[in-house]
């Protein structure tokens, strides 16, 4: 294998083993897409580029993906997967506002990476004028939302009907701001001390939840 430095994918070289089962080749698929759209984002990154990246051929990408379209709602998919599996996580906790706290801080440090928050933003801004990953993307922010919902009314126990409805929707809004604002801050290269940026954030979401 060869780590190609400047896109920080591990390329196969001739005579590696390919990667064994079909979902361990797409995964392959996917990584060296992220690393292409991050590098020369949607529209620049063509098929060639990315079979190149991933060492595989043009119609090997063409067998998991039918078009560049799919294969960026395949990685906003499995965005989505790994944020419902920090939902899932939360609502096992004795302490619901606590461990929406905490997770909070967790993903503030995955945002404030600059390749993470490149990627995230070129989805994002592919969703604003492609009308099919628009589509998807409101579609997967649903079951965020819904998934955050859950937790939200484990953290607001004294409310019901209406106004339960009406507090979480805003505090999912407010949460989301503070979190996902960081991706468009860390692409600027604005240096900031992450570990006290973590802490500021979880004491700005706690003061979310715990405000009367």
């Amino acid at each position: 294998m060869k780590h190609d430095s400047h896109t920080g994918v591990v390329r196969p070289e001739a005579g590696d083993a390919p990667p064994s089962g079909p979902e361990a080749r797409r995964r392959q698929i996917l990584d060296a897409a992220e690393a292409c759209f991050r590098d020369k984002g949607f529209h620049g990154a063509s098929i060639a580029d990315i079979s190149a990246v991933a060492g595989v051929s043009a119609g090997h990408i063409y067998y998991y993906f039918r078009n560049k379209e799919e294969i960026i709602a395949a990685i906003a998919e499995a965005e989505l997967e790994a944020l419902l599996e920090i939902h899932d996580s939360v609502h096992l906790e004795r302490n619901v506002v606590e461990a929406i706290v905490a997770r909070s801080g967790d993903i503030v440090i995955h945002y404030t990476d600059p390749q993470n928050s490149r990627l995230r933003l070129e989805i994002l801004a592919e969703s604003a004028r492609n009308p099919c990953i628009c589509a998807r993307v409101h579609a997967l922010d649903r079951r965020a939302r819904e998934s955050a919902y859950q937790s939200l009314r484990l953290a607001n126990p004294k409310l019901t009907g209406e106004a339960l409805e009406a507090r979480i929707a805003a505090q999912y809004e407010v949460i989301s701001a503070i979190l996902f604002g960081i991706t468009a801050r860390a692409v600027r290269g604005i240096a900031v001390d992450h570990q006290v940026l973590k802490r500021e954030v979880m004491d700005a979401v706690r003061c979310v939840l715990e405000r009367g």
